[in-house]
């Protein structure tokens, strides 16, 4: 997948930011973009015939913290010889 160099117009969807718009610098589908502490991911890419710029829209990710499982130890098995 190459990364396109020009400068995106991205109009967010969903969060804190809906209906605003965001330019990224060379935003791919798929790729995820930090907004005001907000994150978004890059859903469609479009480009402007004649124009160096692109205009893309992106969706709201919910940040769901990761909750690290607890580590049970294994009970000690010795092995009689």
């Amino acid at each position: 997948m190459t990364r396109n160099t020009a400068s995106v117009t991205v109009k967010l969807v969903g969060g804190p930011l809906n209906g605003k718009s965001a330019v990224s610098y060379g935003a791919v589908v798929g790729s995820l973009i930090d907004v005001n502490r907000s994150k978004y991911r890059v859903t469609k890419v479009d480009s402007i015939p004649g124009w160096n710029e692109q205009i893309a829209s992106a969706t709201f990710v919910d940040h769901v913290p990761m909750v690290p499982k607890p580590v049970v130890p294994k009970p000690l098995v010795v092995k009689p010889k």
